[in-house]
């Protein structure tokens, strides 16, 4: 299994990526809730992600890790902030705008879109990590 991984972590980090923009998407336009402005900074981080993973699966070039790595981890450490917001009392903020970072909006009724953005990020970083050098 490591070793299919590994082959195809590309791929599959890509899959993830493109899974994580249409989920995304599909909250914002089609059930129309408005993101918070931590949840638009994880986008800035996700959706690039879609397409330069995309081009490198495509021409299987896993030294594109060192360019995409830094703005997965980015992504993840504001998704990881937003969790702590939602989950820790007291630490909300009035500097999201419209919509709190700290409202709790389930995503599959069981976890909470933060969680499911920290979650694909760290999968992305993880497949990332295990991409086959040539």
């Amino acid at each position: 299994m490591i070793k299919f991984l590994r082959a195809h972590a590309l791929y599959c980090a890509w899959l993830v990526s493109c899974l994580g923009t249409l989920i995304s998407i599909f909250y914002s336009y089609i059930l129309n809730i408005e993101p918070c402005i931590l949840c638009h900074y994880q986008r800035i981080c996700l959706f690039p992600l879609t397409l330069i993973l995309g081009i490198a699966a495509y021409r299987n070039d896993p030294s594109i890790k060192l360019y995409i790595l830094p703005q997965t981890l980015l992504g993840l450490a504001i998704a990881i902030y937003q969790i702590c917001l939602q989950e820790i009392p007291g630490m909300q903020i009035d500097i999201c705008g419209h919509i709190s970072c700290s409202t709790r909006i389930l995503l599959f009724s069981f976890i909470t879109i933060p969680m499911a953005s920290a979650l694909g990020f760290c999968l992305i970083a993880c497949l990332l990590i295990l991409a086959k050098r040539d």
